[in-house]
């Protein structure tokens, strides 16, 4: 019985445990690719947020919430698909886009915007 446990527990330890570093390496690199590659596409600010910001552990769903801040006429509901089609991430990502005049009057009110004032790790702007 105990042998039995003992591989079961042997069995999944790779998946439980090997995942975290190549998730967390992987969602570093997107990270630096994006801060390298969005300033020239528009973007003025880059703030981290979501479970990463707050240093939770990296699981095999972890992915990217960033708030970007450009200047668009696009509306709220389409502003995403700009950053999706120009830099087609590697990872599950989300872009929550506002103009610089959204982000400054929305800090107290926006959900998210609050998040990134509290937990948010800026990476540009």
């Amino acid at each position: 019985s105990n042998v039995a446990n003992a591989t079961v527990i042997c069995a999944m330890s790779p998946i439980m445990f090997g995942f975290a570093r190549p998730r967390r390496q992987m969602l570093d690199a997107e990270l630096k690719r994006f801060i390298d590659e969005m300033p020239p596409l528009g973007m003025t600010r880059l703030v981290l947020i979501g479970k990463l910001a707050r240093g939770s552990d990296v699981t095999p769903d972890t992915g990217l919430q960033l708030i970007v801040v450009q200047e668009t006429a696009e509306p709220p509901h389409r502003r995403a698909d700009f950053w999706v089609t120009h830099l087609r991430p590697a990872v599950a990502t989300h872009f929550h886009v506002y103009t610089e005049r959204e982000f400054d009057s929305l800090t107290n009110q926006d959900p998210l915007l609050i998040e990134a004032t509290q937990y948010g790790e800026r990476l540009h702007g």
